[in-house]
């Protein structure tokens, strides 16, 4: 089911995906390897964990469309890491959300 939904959103969205080598170790924000990023056509930004097929929220619309029951999907927080250099904040998402957004215009 969650399968047909992804295939879905792929007709309706622009999905890439990025990975920790990519973005680099640095400043890769999730304790995942690698996320698929979705830029759905009203804004919403998702990211999907591809080893379990989990999707994400990344921003204030994607936050609506789950609490107004159109989209299932977790708070990002889940696969957040913790900043190392700064014990007891999470990563920043702006580096992420913003290639996200990046997708909305393609």
């Amino acid at each position: 089911m969650l399968l047909l939904s992804l295939g879905g959103q792929a007709m309706a969205a622009q999905i890439i995906t990025v990975s920790r080598f990519e973005v680099g170790k640095a400043v890769w924000p999730f304790s995942c390897e690698e996320v698929m990023l979705i830029c759905e056509k009203d804004g919403s930004l998702f990211a999907i964990n591809p080893s379990t097929l989990i999707q994400y929220s990344l921003n204030d619309k994607a936050e609506a469309r789950v609490k107004s029951g159109q989209v299932n999907a977790h708070p990002i927080s889940v696969i957040q890491a913790e900043d190392k250099a700064h014990p007891g904040q999470m990563m920043s998402l702006q580096p992420i959300i913003e290639r996200t957004q990046a997708l909305c215009g393609k």
